[in-house]
């Protein structure tokens, strides 16, 4: 009798703080392009409250069970960053725990309570920790049902720090190309150097997000210019990966108003809407697939993702269905699906090339395309009889438009 009418409390007491929450919590207008920004303290108190009714700790401890205190979960620089009363504890122990997954998603607006839809918000949370569970967890080894999200914080459990390849190195200009980077031999910035590789639960990566989302938390350039931030402050790297899961990514080859790729957020929502090239891409309708391409669809995502790429995403698949059945989402027909048929966003654009940027154009080679004024292209794909995609072209050989 008590469980039976605590459940009946439970949806009252949710519409309530829901409502609260609306009037107080900064509901986006609507826009399908604005990207998370941050609550206020007293919309972060209010929105914990909310959060912690839809992904109760009871929930937290059944799926992080064989990660939160795995001795394995811990980095392997944890010396070199980390205060000493961390070195022995599991990343579950003091990154990853409860309360701060909470604190983090409630850092910015609308994630996980936008929907009037108690559903939806659970469904949101559901794939945000399912890919958690991919992106940093245990894996399928250790916990073949839930992942075991909340292991790892760095990319390569640190071993990574120092890799140039995600836009350079932080404090050695040059670095920021591929070519330079490759030069200096093993992808490596120059010794006491670090780059910009994953870090936090969605491993967020390159220079450019780094500061985009100092930008966004008003700190400016702090995290691209010391990105260990997020490594070493849980509440930094938590709220950057739900940052990224709200950001739609622009494009200088696309309109400022059209983005390259929608965020995981408005696919659930059901704010995004497939283009018809979307479709021609495989992309015909809102699903985990459309997510998993965001985040990783180079790699596991359509014809040219390799067989380890492809399980990879089955495995997001497998560890959002056990999460949601957990959590008690009912889960859309045909949303829980792979991106096996999809191409990902960078070789299957969502728009045509836009003529306001002609330096990127088709032609047999450079000069070529250099010489003409050819087909605007964003990739080989755009480009017809043998033709390739060239950038960095003279613009002034164009008319003007």
């Amino acid at each position: 009798m008590l469980r039976d009418k605590t459940f009946k409390v439970v949806p009252v007491v949710f519409s309530l703080l829901l409502a609260l929450c609306f009037a107080g919590c900064g509901s986006s207008s609507g826009d399908v392009d604005d990207d998370f920004i941050v609550a206020t303290t007293e919309e972060q108190g209010a929105r914990e409250e909310v959060l912690k009714l839809l992904f109760t700790e009871t929930v937290y401890n059944t799926i992080t069970k064989e990660s939160r205190t795995n001795k394995a979960c811990r980095e392997s620089n944890r010396e070199q960053l980390l205060p000493e009363e961390v070195w022995e504890l599991a990343n579950g122990e003091w990154y990853y725990t409860y309360d701060n997954l909470i604190a983090g998603m409630a850092k910015m607006e609308d994630f996980g309570t936008e929907s009037a839809d108690e559903n939806i918000n659970k469904l949101e949370i559901a794939a945000f920790l399912a890919n958690i569970a991919q992106e940093t967890g245990t894996g399928v080894g250790l916990d073949p049902v839930y992942g075991g999200p909340g292991c790892f914080i760095q990319e390569g459990a640190g071993a990574s720090r120092d890799s140039c390849v995600y836009g350079g190195c932080v404090n050695t200009p040059g670095y920021d190309t591929a070519d330079m980077c490759n030069e200096a031999g093993g992808y490596k910035c120059p010794a006491g150097d670090l780059g910009w590789c994953g870090r936090g639960p969605h491993q967020l990566s390159w220079g450019v997000n780094y500061l985009a989302f100092g930008e966004a938390m008003s700190v400016e350039s702090d995290y691209k210019d010391d990105p260990d931030l997020l490594t070493t402050h849980p509440d930094i790297g938590i709220a950057g990966s739900v940052w990224f899961w709200g950001r739609a990514e622009k494009s200088a080859e696309f309109p400022p108003d059209i983005p390259f790729k929608p965020s995981a957020h408005n696919v659930i929502l059901g704010k995004w809407t497939p283009t018809e090239a979307d479709v021609t891409c495989g992309r015909t309708t809102a699903n985990l697939g459309v997510v998993t391409n965001i985040i990783n669809g180079g790699i596991e995502c359509g014809p040219g993702a390799s067989a380890d790429g492809l399980a990879n995403a089955a495995k997001r698949v497998t560890f959002f269905n056990n999460i949601a059945a957990l959590m008690g989402v009912t889960v859309p027909d045909g949303f829980a699906t792979d991106c096996a048929t999809q191409q990902n966003f960078a070789a299957c654009p969502s728009y045509k090339p836009s003529p306001s940027n002609p330096t990127i154009r088709c032609g047999a080679n450079w000069t070529e395309a250099n010489a003409k004024c050819g087909t605007y292209c964003i990739n080989d794909t755009h480009c017809s009889n043998g033709e390739k995609c060239f950038s960095g072209l003279n613009k002034d050989i164009c008319p003007a438009e």
